[in-house]
């Protein structure tokens, strides 16, 4: 069997496209964020899993940010694909990603983010099945 982990990409509308068009990503490398060792060691005395995942979703809604993209996606991917980087909970990920392994979509609360950069980072989710009323929703913005 197979073990899996979690990983938090940021994506940009043209990817949006290609995984509903194409239903995966082709690309060989991902540039992600996960829970790491690092993570973990950053954040002595946290044992709550779900504190470590929503950190590294937030860790990638400042990287998709800092690329002007609007939506952080999550996915399963195999344990043996996911090489942590140097540093806390960044990963590099290896494709392609088929459509089957996202779990999640979250948009951008972009006002919520310029307007308060030293806060959480608001993020609306979307179910994986959803993927069309994402690109609607981005669409009518």
């Amino acid at each position: 069997m197979t073990t899996m982990r979690r990983i938090y990409l940021q994506l940009t509308t043209e990817q949006l496209l290609a995984l509903r068009d194409g239903r995966e990503l082709t690309d060989e490398r991902f540039d992600a964020f996960a829970v790491t060792d690092a993570a973990r060691a950053g954040r002595p005395g946290v044992d709550d899993d779900e504190v470590h995942e929503y950190a590294a979703s937030q860790d990638a809604a400042l990287a998709a940010i800092a690329l002007g993209a609007q939506v952080v996606a999550a996915a399963d991917v195999a344990e043996g694909s996911v090489t942590d980087g140097n540093a806390d909970a960044k990963v590099v990920a290896c494709g392609p990603l088929p459509l089957k392994r996202f779990a999640s979509f979250h948009l951008i609360d972009g006002d919520a983010a310029a307007e308060h950069p030293d806060q959480d980072i608001e993020l609306s989710w979307f179910d994986a099945t959803e993927l069309g009323v994402l690109l609607d929703v981005i669409d009518n913005q």
